[in-house]
């Protein structure tokens, strides 16, 4: 047994290395602005804190093996840029480095994903394959903890990376990100299934220059475009192209209680398209029952609180458009073979 760095032998934890910046900015004050000249000092600081986030992992020997004064210094250039970039493009850091060393735990997250990968992909070494991926993976994994942060050590990450607040982020294994990303919280850049997914590209792969909002969740092997920007809370499961923007247009909220619903009528609107017309329509709920009471699903095209319209594929059998109000109510029934031959009959079919 081996004493793991950030411990003093004793048990005791040593904290990181933090930037000799002054003190510490007061809560609510302005971080202190950069000071071009004081980069000189961040090289110590990272190569200190690499060399430790691996031997808290891994034996001096391994560590020595894996951290070869070419790789460290890889690794300390990327990160470099990381910190640089999140100091520069925060207005809440202020420009400081400093600062952001000191107190951005979510850099951190990014900081671990440099050293996790590089040791991953250390083929050049003489350990086994085993023991690189078990180390990188337990470095990713303290990081998750410390962080809220998962990044997979394997996946692909161009330079500049930021990951702001970062609580709740997820990126996959099989995941490519371009240069200069921007992403927030609880963003997911996952797979599509959950268990039992394909072994090969399953996740993302995000141009340069692209940010992503909180909440968003980019799911499959789907490419997004370079100079994207997705909004928060969205869900993507298609490719997007370059210079386009994705957000959010409308999220439903059911509210219990009392329930304000009516409805005046089904209006057919062209072959396949009908509108549900009354009042406190917004939150309903809209699905097809077939003549021997099986549910069908109904796509909504649009709604609001007078008026929801819906895709209905032309029925074969007698099936009914069946409207359900917040509080459970089944509103009422209508029968959609009527609606189609007022179609037919006024000719708007």
């Amino acid at each position: 047994m081996h004493a793991a760095a950030g411990s003093n032998g004793t048990g005791q934890r040593v904290p990181a290395p933090r930037a000799a910046s002054g003190p510490a900015t007061p809560p609510g004050g302005t971080p202190p602005p950069a000071d071009p000249a004081s980069t000189d000092a961040l090289g110590p600081l990272l190569r200190q804190e690499v060399v430790r986030l691996v031997e808290a992992e891994a034996s001096p020997a391994v560590t020595q093996a894996l951290l070869t004064p070419q790789r460290l210094r890889a690794i300390c250039e990327l990160a470099t840029e990381d910190l640089l970039a999140l100091a520069r493009r925060d207005p809440a850091a202020g420009g400081s480095w400093q600062y952001v060393w000191d107190s951005y735990v979510a850099y951190r997250a990014t900081l671990a994903y440099r050293v996790a990968h590089a040791v991953h992909r250390a083929g050049d070494t003489p350990l086994g394959g085993d023991v690189r991926l078990a180390v990188a993976r337990r470095v990713s994994e303290a990081a998750k903890v410390r962080t809220g942060v998962e990044i997979h050590p394997a996946a692909g990450i161009g330079r500049r990376l930021i990951i702001d607040h970062g609580l709740g982020t997820v990126i996959g294994e099989t995941t490519e990100i371009g240069d200069d990303a921007y992403i927030l919280q609880g963003v997911v850049l996952g797979a599509r299934g959950i268990a039992d997914n394909p072994s090969g590209r399953r996740h993302p792969r995000l141009g340069d220059r692209v940010e992503v909002g909180a909440f968003a969740r980019i799911l499959g092997a789907v490419t997004v475009g370079d100079d994207v920007l997705i909004g928060p809370g969205i869900i993507v499961t298609t490719d997007v192209p370059s210079h386009r923007r994705v957000r959010l247009l409308n999220q439903y909220q059911g509210t219990s209680g009392e329930c304000n619903v009516r409805v005046f009528g089904v209006v057919p609107v062209c072959e396949g398209v009908v509108e549900v017309h009354g009042t406190g329509l917004a939150s309903i709920e809209v699905d097809l029952v077939t003549s021997t009471g099986q549910h069908r699903p109904v796509v909504v095209l649009e709604r609001d609180d007078r008026r929801v319209r819906c895709a209905v594929n032309r029925p074969g059998t007698d099936e009914r458009l069946r409207i359900i109000d917040t509080c459970g109510n089944e509103t009422v029934l209508y029968n959609l073979q009527q609606l189609w031959r007022a179609l037919d009959e006024f000719g708007f079919a």
